[in-house]
């Protein structure tokens, strides 16, 4: 790698704005393609001075170094387009797909990567766009883990998973399983409490006597109304992996089908609650 590497980030969405910013306050070379994305993703790029070569093939043949930001949905099919573009470039970029995969998924794309020599790196962010640099948490792993923690490592928190490819995706899953399924506990308490009419009496009790509880899920339950559907995905991923394995799912599988149910009854459509206690709120709504 040269001595000032390009990044290129694909794409500066929530979470891929801030981990550009931090790269560009540290003076590495911040690339991406702006082709066919949103203006709100086009103004990020804009305001963040991000270069913008404009197509993928551009961009893919001058970094050193790929991050793929995109969803875990849309994982594969960022890994797939990258691919294609390098079969018609001679440039060998390390590839860091940090979009919180399955174990599964993470395994099917290096072995993609495999097949045209490009190291691959699989991560996953822990914690909220809001907190890159300072408090959120890169996990990564894979055989060329150290290659990204040997260049970023003054730059995030990065924690290693260790050799296996999966293993980061595995981290980033079961963490989610603790305060996911703290959410759906108090979303199912909740349900139940509006169906008997003491929601706000119950509410009240609960903050009173579990306030490091109502402490935690500040940092979460407001994210729900916005996020839930991609909550559901991601413990449904969860559950799945853990089928695989033979282990334990009967929690993962439960807080899957809770945010289901939360998430077709429309209580949080068009709701946008600042704390925990005007989140839960909306369940009066069941009434």
């Amino acid at each position: 790698m040269k001595t000032q590497p390009v990044i290129a980030v694909l794409f500066p969405g929530d979470m891929g704005t801030q981990i550009a910013k931090a790269l560009i306050e540290q003076n590495f070379k911040v690339i991406t393609a702006g082709e066919g994305r949103s203006a709100r993703t086009l103004q990020n790029i804009k305001d963040l001075g991000i270069i913008d070569t404009h197509f993928l093939q551009d961009a893919v043949d001058e970094a050193d170094v790929i991050l793929s930001l995109t969803s875990p949905e849309g994982s594969l099919k960022m890994a797939e387009n990258i691919i294609s573009c390098l079969k018609k470039s001679s440039n060998r970029p390390l590839y860091v797909d940090l979009n919180s995969n399955t174990p599964a998924l993470a395994s099917s794309i290096e072995k993609l990567f495999s097949l045209v020599s490009i190291p691959f790196v699989n991560g996953a962010v822990m914690g909220a766009s809001r907190d890159v640099p300072n408090h959120a948490v890169l996990v990564v792993s894979g055989i060329y883990r150290h290659l990204f923690i040997n260049l970023f490592a003054s730059v995030f928190k990065i924690k290693d998973a260790g050799e296996k490819t999966e293993a980061s995706s595995a981290y980033k899953l079961l963490f989610s399983m603790v305060n996911k399924g703290m959410n759906a506990l108090f979303f199912e308490t909740m349900t139940a409490a509006a169906h008997f009419g003491i929601l706000d009496e119950l509410n009240e009790s609960l903050q009173a006597f579990l306030p490091g509880t109502y402490q935690d899920l500040m940092k979460t339950t407001p994210t729900y109304p916005q996020h839930i559907v991609r909550r559901i995905d991601e413990m449904n991923g969860l559950a799945e992996m853990l089928k695989d394995e033979n282990l334990p799912n009967i929690i993962a599988s439960g807080t899957a089908t809770t945010f289901e149910r939360v998430s077709k009854s429309g209580i949080f459509e068009n709701e946008k609650p600042q704390g925990v206690v005007e989140t839960l709120q909306n369940f009066k709504k069941l009434l």
